[in-house]
């Protein structure tokens, strides 16, 4: 299992510097890993490509993530409002040293 996201260190359209809980500094590219989305402002990924989404990214000490972009429904059936988040694994597997 790869280490999981612990800090967020600086967010700017579309770069992601975070530390990892080995220690490592790792930089994510979101502009280049989602680029078949971008202005696709129907899709979650889409949405978060717009610059005043994207620097509202937040990590859980897991992954990174975005409140409130997307909907799930609870157990009663209703539509709740989800965070759209990302396996650390793949954050990991696309995102190099700094």
């Amino acid at each position: 299992m790869n280490p999981r996201i612990e800090e967020i260190l600086s967010v700017e359209p579309f770069i992601i510097k975070s530390l990892w809980t080995d220690g490592q500094v790792r930089v994510m590219d979101f502009g280049k890993f989602l680029a078949e989305y971008n202005g696709n402002d129907k899709s979650p990924f889409g949405k978060i490509l717009q610059p005043e989404i994207f620097i509202q990214a937040k990590t859980d000490g897991r992954t990174i993530l975005w409140e409130n972009m997307t909907e799930m429904e609870d157990y009663d059936g209703k539509l709740i409002s989800a965070p759209l988040d990302f396996c650390p694994d793949v954050l990991f597997q696309h995102s190099t040293p700094a």
